[in-house]
């Protein structure tokens, strides 16, 4: 695989769409970023702007407060967290600090763990979940897996962009096996607050050394734009990674959402569920019109395959005049042309997105899309 100086591709260009369509930015419908579709946590924002003096100084160097209300809530010692403005410079980090020769992705897979270890200078190797799988990991997967000699590995559960929980006993076995042949296991768990069922390996951090566990609050809190998220690892690692980090990486205003977002108990527990029905709210809508295959999700974004002979750039472009957007999924590895990403949006959002996939189809049929 050749290192490539082209970043990522990556959804939620919602600026960007804006200014080419002439619109305002609150006007774009957004279902190419995975956020909460129920918005941010009430009072969050009259929250933070209690907080807004704290700009006078220098935040806590390493948002020691909030590494302590963090590691509360996901019962580990603060000794085995550490707080990032989201989960990407978190990558870098991991790609910098740890010795690695043989990586290999689980994909298809989230584009920033290759970046992360090309910026690092290191070629990761692949092993791809099956479509016929519905991109399930599975015992096969582990098996190929273990086939390339990994001394690191890289998966997501929930995975991106197919939205499905490894499961559980499987994902188990993995870390302890990753253990005891010495190879770092790295899990993003960006997603896992949107699954019903999904059972998190966070807690087995003390346990195993070479596992490392990676949780966004941006996702769950909707803060996109305020970039916060932690991993979780033991002491011993975590204490070499974080003398990697720059001081004051996070700003006071992230760090007072973060106290605020955490004390959210409810708002955390009843996402899970709106999201479930919202999910299938769009996988209705989709069928319905019948120019997909629609994989499932355990998660707030869905994957779908047009079906053949459909443009799946004409789709997307139909749509970008509407001021929809949707992710492109035909560079994720693994994938290829036709398939998209979903993010479950609200209802309101959901229908105008239905609405004018049927516009296109009828056009399309009528020889005038």
């Amino acid at each position: 695989m050749k290192n490539s100086k082209t970043a990522p591709v990556h959804g939620g260009r919602v600026y960007e769409a804006a200014a080419s369509l002439g619109r305002p930015w609150e006007e774009i419908i957004d279902f190419s970023a995975n956020i909460n579709p129920l918005g941010q946590p009430k009072g969050l924002k009259e929250a933070v702007f209690s907080e807004f003096e704290r700009t006078l100084h220098y935040p806590e160097i390493r948002a020691e407060s909030l590494t302590e209300a963090l590691a509360e809530q996901a019962g580990l010692p603060v000794e085995c967290v550490l707080p990032g403005a989201g989960s990407s410079p978190q990558l870098y980090l991991i790609g910098r600090a740890l010795p690695a020769s043989r990586p290999v992705i689980i994909g298809p897979a989230f584009a920033e763990y290759e970046a992360s270890l090309v910026s690092a200078g290191r070629v990761p190797t692949y092993v791809l979940t099956r479509e016929e799988d519905d991109w399930l990991v599975n015992n096969d997967t582990v098996s190929r897996l273990f086939e390339e000699r990994p001394d690191m590995v890289f998966l997501a559960h929930p995975a991106n962009p197919t939205g499905r929980l490894v499961p559980f006993e499987v994902l188990s076995e993995l870390a302890r096996e990753c253990g005891r042949r010495g190879v770092w296991l790295i899990v993003d768990e960006a997603f896992i607050d949107f699954t019903e069922h999904g059972r998190s390996l966070i807690t087995m951090v003390q346990s195993q050394p070479r596992l490392i566990v990676l949780r966004s609050l941006t996702k769950i809190f909707a803060l996109p734009g305020l970039r916060l998220a932690f991993l979780a690892a033991h002491p011993e690692v975590l204490g070499h990674m974080a003398g990697q980090i720059e001081p004051w990486s996070l700003s006071s205003l992230a760090i007072s959402a973060g106290h605020f977002c955490l004390k959210q108990k409810s708002f955390r527990e009843n996402t899970a569920g709106e999201v479930a029905l919202l999910r299938q709210y769009l996988t209705n809508g989709l069928e319905k019109l019948n120019f997909c295959r629609i994989f499932p999700s355990e998660s707030n974004y869905v994957l779908i395959k047009l079906n053949r002979g459909l443009d799946y750039r004409d789709y997307m472009a139909a749509l970008f005049q509407e001021g929809i957007l949707v992710r492109d999924a035909s560079n994720f590895k693994g994938l290829g042309p036709g398939f998209l990403r979903l993010a479950v949006r609200p209802t309101a959002e959901t229908d105008l997105l239905i609405t004018n996939s049927q516009k296109y189809l009828e056009n399309r049929n009528a020889g005038t899309a």
